[in-house]
């Protein structure tokens, strides 16, 4: 360690907290921002549970509009300092002097305006591995013709990670192992890369008991209404199922993705088919408790919460995609369905109707789902690990 990084090392030490600056784009509405996954896990779970009387965390929301070219524009959500920053360079940097941040911490990274900016060399970042998307997954989604996903591969970013890991300056952790073969070609990382498991966490209702709980004849899609998640499956299987509740809980929050509400709409007049909109806190709780299965027709995900809420009040799985294979363990997995997917349908009817005429089936598989994400997924787990990995990535 030469004297500079020394002498750095040692301020830190000499600081009273720890100060990260969380980079997203989203905080789960706050600040104007928008709803994503990325967005709550900031915002429900890391901003929640992670500061204490070591640890401080602000976030920081890229770049402000043109107004903000020279200053940067501060809010305040739950308590957290969020920040948009200024749009001149110059401006930016000396921000980052000031705040003299001790590490960075970013969810995927979706801009790297301030890695490119911050002027001491030896600062690090943690990247949180969420869903690392190389040309090949793009690739896959494009094969929706439907409606197409707007694409935000960004090479530029990926080469910066790239840079930060060959000068040692980043720690890896990833919501799960099937994810990393993916950051290590889209960052172009060494195969040997060190990447420490961090699972996603869930609040859990410790007090619900699935075994004896009288859960309705109910199916829910929950997510974003967009291409992506390609709803109108969703939607074609309440069609062939009329005995069964339909429920879809989301909407779009982006004007670019206002075209699909119209192909969404002639599914309105099916009667079992119902659209509850954004659902959150509990009253979205009492969906997934009332539920039987949760249906994602997505053509890409990574792991998304939505299956670890589900899964944590015993609402089992039917799903084109089996990430860290929970869908196949804890629901029924209908194998890969590409395109607009509407040739496939029957797949879906097939896997529920297993599930809703066999209870002795589903019973089983929501109280092991429940205990897995009691487990794994656990808010004290990820506490204890995120923290454990900011202090040592500051102190090592």
């Amino acid at each position: 360690m030469n004297l500079s990084n020394f002498i750095f090392n040692l301020k830190k030490r000499q600081n009273k907290k720890i100060r990260v600056g969380l980079l997203i784009t989203e905080f789960f509405g706050g600040a104007g921002s928008g709803f994503g996954g990325y967005g709550m896990l900031a915002r429900n779970y890391i901003c929640k549970y992670i500061p204490n009387d070591k640890i401080k965390i602000d976030v920081l929301l890229s770049r402000g509009g043109r107004l903000h070219y020279f200053m940067h524009k501060k809010y305040k959500e739950d308590g957290i300092n969020l920040y948009r920053l200024p749009r001149w360079k110059f401006a930016t940097r000396m921000f980052l002097k000031h705040k003299n941040y001790d590490v960075y911490l970013s969810i995927e990274l979706t801009f790297d305006w301030v890695l490119r900016t911050e002027p001491n060399p030896f600062k690090k970042l943690i990247l949180w591995i969420q869903d690392p998307r190389p040309k090949y997954e793009w690739d896959e989604i494009n094969t929706v013709k439907l409606f197409s996903e707007p694409c935000y591969y960004d090479q530029l970013i990926y080469d910066t990670v790239h840079r930060w890991n060959n000068a040692g300056r980043i720690r890896f952790i990833s919501q799960g192992y099937f994810l990393n073969p993916k950051a290590i070609d889209l960052y172009r990382l060494p195969p040997d890369t060190s990447i420490q498991y961090l699972p996603n966490p869930v609040d859990i209702d410790y007090d619900f008991n699935v075994a004896e709980y009288e859960k309705k004849n109910m199916i829910i899609f929950l997510g974003r209404i967009e291409s992506v998640k390609r709803g109108w499956l969703f939607c074609e299987i309440a069609k062939q199922m009329p005995e069964y509740d339909f429920v879809v809980l989301g909407q779009t929050h982006s004007s670019k993705e206002k075209r699909i509400l119209q192909i969404m709409e002639p599914y309105k007049k099916i009667k079992n088919l119902h659209f509850a909109g954004h659902v959150d806190g509990a009253e979205k709780a009492q969906f997934l408790k009332d539920a039987k299965i949760l249906i994602n027709t997505s053509i890409h995900e990574a792991l998304p919460v939505s299956f670890l809420e589900a899964l944590s009040y015993g609402t089992v799985l039917v799903s084109n995609r089996n990430p860290e294979d929970l869908t196949s363990k804890f629901g029924i997995w209908t194998g890969d369905v590409w395109g607009d997917g509407f040739d496939k349908v029957g797949l879906y009817v097939d896997a529920v109707r297993k599930i809703m005429t066999d209870e002795k089936l589903r019973k089983r598989l929501a109280i092991d789902a429940v205990e897995y994400v009691k487990q794994v997924h656990n808010v004290s787990r990820f506490v204890k690990d995120l923290r454990n990995v900011i202090i040592d990535t500051v102190y090592e």
